[in-house]
């Protein structure tokens, strides 16, 4: 359909935009076999977005999770500052910049980010209370992670995510039968899961700091 509205009016910049986020999220959840192509495919339509319309604020957005997930932080960032200057309602902006910052190894600045982006949009509250669970176990606040995590998977227990960040704040505590629960909940959800998979992709900055976080993901029980 976006490809059908951009047949119909070739500068409509939106439509690049909500296309490259489609191929964005093709590669992301690896819906395809060869799913690369993808990214690049996310890259170059989130580019055309910009020079028809610099001023929209989901196509900086867009290249925002792109250059993050090729690891060019200095560039993501840059793009996720451009959205929010062009729309500081809009709370995916601030959620965006705090996924590039948790990963830049600045977890600290990201927590107030997702508490801003929460207040601007409350009705999210399952994402926003994961990514501060993230972005707290990120920072090596354990403790503090445990509470957002558990109402993140009170309202949404088949998501992923807040099990695995849940599986590796419970190693880091010690409490491994807990760990060891969380990771098989992971398992339960998602069968194909592969932690070395996962590794070879997410983009810390501080390949030390990947290491370690993953070290507490393998004392969990995931493999």
């Amino acid at each position: 359909m976006f490809d059908r509205a951009l047949g119909l009016d070739p500068q409509y910049a939106e439509a690049y935009a909500y296309l490259g986020g489609t191929y964005w999220s093709d590669w992301f959840y690896q819906w395809q076999n060869d799913p690369t192509q993808s990214l690049e495919r996310a890259l170059e339509l989130g580019q055309r977005a910009v020079a028809v319309d610099d001023s929209l604020p989901v196509a900086h957005q867009l290249l925002s999770n792109v250059y993050l997930w090729t690891k060019q932080h200095d560039q993501a960032t840059a793009e996720a500052e451009r959205a929010i200057a062009l729309d500081a309602n809009a709370a995916q902006g601030y959620w965006n910049l705090g996924n590039v910052l948790v990963f830049a190894g600045r977890p600290e600045e990201a927590i107030e980010l997702y508490e801003k982006a929460r207040r601007l949009d409350p009705q999210n509250r399952a994402g926003y209370f994961f990514a501060l669970g993230f972005a707290y176990r990120v920072a090596g606040r354990y403790e503090e992670a445990l509470v957002p995590l558990k109402k993140a998977i009170a309202l949404t227990p088949n998501s992923q995510p807040p099990h695995f960040v849940l599986a590796g704040c419970y190693a880091e505590l010690g409490r491994l039968e807990e760990a060891q629960a969380e990771a098989a909940e992971v398992m339960r959800i998602n069968p194909h899961f592969s932690l070395e998979g996962m590794r070879q992709r997410v983009p810390y900055k501080d390949p030390a700091f990947r290491e370690r976080y993953f070290a507490a993901q393998r004392k969990a029980g995931l493999k």
